[in-house]
């Protein structure tokens, strides 16, 4: 799916799905950049064929992997991956320089919490019971939930405004209450027919949801639709249907602010340190890299941090060789005028047995020349 991703990009653009191609995207362009830097790492031809052959689901984790082994040869250390021994569990790669030698443990959370399915799950099942209500009085609503969405009836945004929407004239607060915040606004269906009226309207675009939210918004949480004419550009129905003329549309923006929502969403690293921590070698010094996701918010990340401090309290790193443990997080994004934007911030922690850092580039996938944040978190900033 990757690869499909690249490809149409690059030779069938009018296909390109925008959205999860922006995750991908920003990786492939940093192994492209240093493709023959990553050639020369030893061992390296074997986890692709690994990745390609035998463990395509796991290419999130195996793409870390690489991305990690290279930054340690950008920063002048000589990387070999390691076997996985039969029976024994071994780090991922060795590192060495200078007559120093270091083994490294890469962990990979995936893309979105369990919980976080089931309540987007949740939140598509109750717009579904008044999409129809909405597009035909051209509706954008935005909701913030202060309870846990899995909690409520499936027709529970139904049987609220189902008589309110028809009556609406003006913006404004629609309700309010202890469970939810609903704001209303009105669709500009002119300003999109103007648009049509120069341009291609690719169906589930970022141009086409920048339309009807009038700015630029976080997909994650957005849910639209439109009535109006389509047709298919080039062969097949792959991703591939555009827009000529728009009657209604509507979106949903909607958010859940519950601290149990917040707390199951933000989920602890304890897990990869402890088997990361397993599969080290009791006589050579240990680093981990771990890579997470931040498409929850900043609530989410703030109550993750705290889960994550808690649990470095309790690592007793007398009795293992682990020394560093190096945290990145991604968020990627895509808008009208740009197909992809990446965000990435770095944090490190040591246990103090051999506090000299021993890398100076951190970002694994922005370069180092681009516009980066050294001293704020990505997720503290507006978006993009």
């Amino acid at each position: 799916w990757y690869l499909y991703l690249i490809y149409t990009l690059i030779n069938e653009p009018y296909r390109y799905d925008y959205f999860q191609g922006a995750r991908i995207m920003p990786i492939f362009k940093r192994i492209g950049m240093n493709l023959e830097l990553i050639k020369n790492i030893g061992g390296i031809n074997k986890k692709i064929r690994d990745l390609l052959s035998k463990r395509a689901s796991e290419a999130d984790a195996i793409l870390f992997e690489v991305l990690t082994a290279l930054l340690w040869v950008r920063n002048g250390w000589d990387v070999k991956v390691l076997e996985e021994g039969k029976g024994t569990k071994t780090p991922d790669f060795q590192v060495s320089k200078d007559g120093e030698i270091w083994q490294v443990e890469c962990k990979r959370q995936k893309k979105t919490a369990t919980y976080a399915y089931a309540e987007t799950a949740k939140r598509q099942i109750m717009i579904s019971h008044i999409s129809k209500l909405l597009v035909q009085h051209n509706i954008l609503l935005d909701i913030n939930f202060h309870v846990e969405l899995v909690s409520l009836p499936d027709t529970y945004l139904k049987n609220l405004i189902e008589d309110l929407i028809p009556k609406v004239q003006n913006a404004g607060k629609l309700i309010s209450n202890n469970e939810v915040d609903i704001d209303v606004s009105f669709i500009d269906i002119k300003a999109i027919q103007k648009y049509l009226e120069k341009y291609y309207l690719k169906n589930n675009s970022p141009q086409l949801i920048e339309l009807i939210a009038n700015k630029a918004v976080d997909n994650s949480g957005f849910t639209s639709g439109v009535m109006g004419s389509f047709f298919l550009v080039g062969e097949g129905e792959a991703n591939n249907m555009y827009i000529s003329d728009v009657f209604n549309a509507y979106g949903v923006q909607c958010y859940c602010d519950a601290e149990a929502a917040i707390k199951a969403k933000a989920r602890d690293v304890k897990n990869q340190i402890n088997d990361a921590i397993k599969q080290f070698s009791s006589d050579i010094k240990g680093i981990i890299h771990i890579g997470m996701e931040t498409f929850d918010g900043p609530e989410v990340e703030k109550e993750r941090a705290n889960k994550i401090k808690r649990t470095l309290r309790q690592i007793d790193t007398r009795s293992s060789n682990l020394r560093w443990v190096y945290f990145h997080f991604f968020q990627s994004y895509t808008r009208a005028n740009e197909d992809w934007i990446i965000d990435e911030t770095v944090d490190s922690v040591t246990a103090y047995v051999n506090p000299i850092p021993l890398i100076q580039k951190k970002f694994l996938i922005i370069p180092e020349d681009s516009d980066t944040i050294e001293q704020e978190s990505h997720w503290n900033r507006p978006l993009p």
